[in-house]
């Protein structure tokens, strides 16, 4: 096991080389051109860093890290979500904890876990890490994301949801 994995594991890295390592794992997916845009946090308020990237449907995903809670969040990943959406987007999230999932799809119940939230139909992202492990997690909570927008979204039941909301142009779809 690298060191820095070890380091983590154990509680020894500090606020500061976490936050870098997440950062590290945000640039990779913009150099990659995953996110259209991305900007690194400059500051870490009360211990939190804030990134944010131009991604989805030409939008600004707020990428929150706070190393005390071991959590990262997508404070709004949808907007406007309706009741029954938002059931089959807990159930679609439920299936990738699932030992049946593919690796590269799963996401390892001992290693993160990861939470929706509805406030007013805005749906919040949430991915608590367990075991030390922020790269694991930052890239588990990204494809978790990028699958939403790419499988979940455009199953065909959504369109109506996706016009209204992304400024989709239903002659282009």
């Amino acid at each position: 096991m690298p060191a820095a994995r070890l380091k983590a594991k154990h509680g020894v890295k500090g606020t500061r080389a976490r936050i870098d390592a997440v950062a590290s794992i945000l640039e990779v997916y913009a150099h990659r051109g995953v996110f259209r845009g991305f900007s690194p946090a400059e500051n870490a308020r009360q211990g939190q860093a804030v990134f944010r990237l131009l991604w989805h449907r030409d939008r600004v995903f707020e990428f929150v890290f706070d190393p005390r809670r071991n959590a990262m969040r997508f404070p709004l990943a949808l907007p406007n979500v309706p009741a029954e959406m938002y059931r089959e987007l807990k159930e679609f999230i439920k299936a990738r904890h699932a030992a049946e999932a593919p690796d590269h799809r799963r996401i390892d119940s001992r290693k993160a876990q990861v939470t929706a939230s509805n406030r007013g139909g805005n749906v919040a992202l949430s991915l608590r890490v367990l075991d030390g492990d922020d790269e694991y997690g930052a890239r588990k909570l990204i494809h978790l994301v990028h699958e939403i927008f790419l499988t979940f979204l455009l199953d065909g039941r959504y369109y109506e949801y996706l016009v209204e909301n992304f400024d989709l142009d239903p002659d282009r779809f």
